[in-house]
């Protein structure tokens, strides 16, 4: 079968990807699209859009014509896309399944709407553990519930017994996203998360009661 599926890929026509890609289009915007992404059927038109892009600046074997090119700009191909731009686009989808689901605490074969999001996660673990991961990054993803490590993983509770403990001593939850705590706990991350999670316009897993409590100890959103 998968054999049959190879050559299957191989044979569709360049008109048959672009029909695709503008089916992406039609639904999406835009085609900014992650290089894993596979339509429900398993083309793998990620691939096919940066083959497209790849030619585009002459680099492989493959060539693009005028006409194609004018073609695929009239459904908003970007011929550039940044590093920046395109970690967005995973954690936008990362962001949908979190909304979704609560955590993207998931195994690393997870796919979400045809995209390896599962994978990607992976990925950001270990560019954390590399220290290849800014700062602000770490940040995005610690709004989502990112755990990096397992023994990281605490209970909001505890958290808020923490942030308690310091509006009690302070007054106020007005720390530095880089404040620990003496037991090495980083709180000023957690803080920051709560509140980067009630400023969204879906509150990303922060309810009522929750947001409430904060306020009680000081927190402005």
């Amino acid at each position: 079968m998968e054999n049959r599926v190879r050559r299957h890929y191989t044979r569709l026509e360049w008109t048959g990807w672009y029909q695709l890609a503008k089916e992406y289009y039609q639904k999406n915007g835009n085609l900014k699209i992650p290089v894993k992404y596979k339509t429900v059927n398993g083309y793998l038109l990620g691939r096919w859009i940066e083959r497209q892009r790849a030619a585009y600046h002459e680099k492989g074997v493959y060539r693009i014509d005028s006409h194609k090119i004018y073609l695929l700009e009239q459904i908003g191909m970007v011929w550039t896309i940044s590093v920046r731009t395109e970690w967005n686009i995973w954690y936008e989808y990362c962001k949908k399944y979190y909304i979704e689901n609560g955590n993207i605490d998931i195994p690393r074969s997870l796919v979400y709407q045809n995209v390896a999001i599962g994978e990607w996660i992976s990925y950001q673990r270990k560019c954390f553990r590399k220290n290849n991961l800014s700062y602000q990054r770490q940040l995005k993803l610690e709004v989502l519930g990112m755990v990096w490590r397992k023994r990281q993983r605490r209970a909001w509770d505890e958290w808020y017994e923490d942030a308690q403990n310091y509006y009690e001593t302070y007054g106020n939850l007005q720390m530095s996203v880089d404040y620990v705590t003496g037991e090495g706990k980083r709180l000023g991350r957690w803080v920051y998360t709560q509140r980067e999670k009630a400023r969204e316009e879906v509150a990303l897993n922060l309810d009522s009661e929750k947001m409430e409590k904060l306020k009680e100890i000081g927190m402005k959103y």
